[in-house]
């Protein structure tokens, strides 16, 4: 991503607001609100959802509702605006708390959120959003107990969420496989589609055409 320019600070400080809000109101169950940090066709990926933002909030209340815990620290964003379109690089941690085997464990995942956004009305939105997950590590929450894992099953996902992908596939979900990698060639394929799409409106995102 190019440096910013300087005559967008009020419209960086705001998407970097909208960004920090989304965790917070994601992992408080504020669902109203994450709801209208969407743009109205906006579209997300993540280990365990592709399609719809919508769709994307209502499987989140289908998960809160059966005591899933999962929380987002959202680090700082790097922004870049043009009229009503913005792009934004975001460094997040993601940390979830489950079972295995009947041992409780914790898993953090560490990466970045790379998220097209629109000027809609005057309010920015969401428009969409795909996350790069680097690395990932699993400790049992009692030093004293040890979760025996499926090597196997482990070495079969995607090495930034590898566990991420372990523990929720644990609890029945459907692992999107194909996320792009750190320092990959998806990596630099998405770079490059998100920056143009920031220019000229059009690009592709891991496959989405419009």
């Amino acid at each position: 991503m190019t440096p910013r320019p300087p005559d967008h600070l009020l419209d960086e400080l705001t998407v970097a607001r909208l960004l920090q809000d989304w965790g917070l109101w994601r992992d408080t169950g504020q669902w109203a609100l994450l709801r209208a940090a969407y743009a109205p066709d906006a579209w997300m990926r993540t280990t365990w959802f592709d399609g719809p933002a919508m769709a994307f909030v209502d499987a989140s209340i289908a998960l809160w509702g059966k005591g899933a815990m999962a929380q987002h620290f959202i680090g700082p964003s790097t922004v870049q605006v043009k009229g009503d379109r913005a792009i934004a690089e975001t460094r997040v941690m993601l940390l979830l708390r489950d079972q295995v085997q009947g041992v409780a464990v914790d898993v953090s995942c560490f990466g970045r959120f790379i998220d097209r956004l629109l000027r809609i009305d005057g309010q920015w939105r969401l428009l969409h959003r795909v996350p790069i997950y680097e690395k990932d590590v699993l400790t049992p929450v009692d030093p004293a107990q040890t979760p025996s894992l499926d090597r196997a099953a482990l070495a079969a996902f995607p090495s930034g969420y590898r566990h991420v992908a372990y523990l929720q596939s644990q609890a029945g979900a459907q692992i999107v496989r194909d996320l792009p990698g750190h320092n990959s060639e998806a990596q630099h394929l998405l770079y490059a589609s998100t920056a143009a799409w920031l220019r000229e409106g059009r690009g592709t995102v891991e496959g989405d055409t419009r």
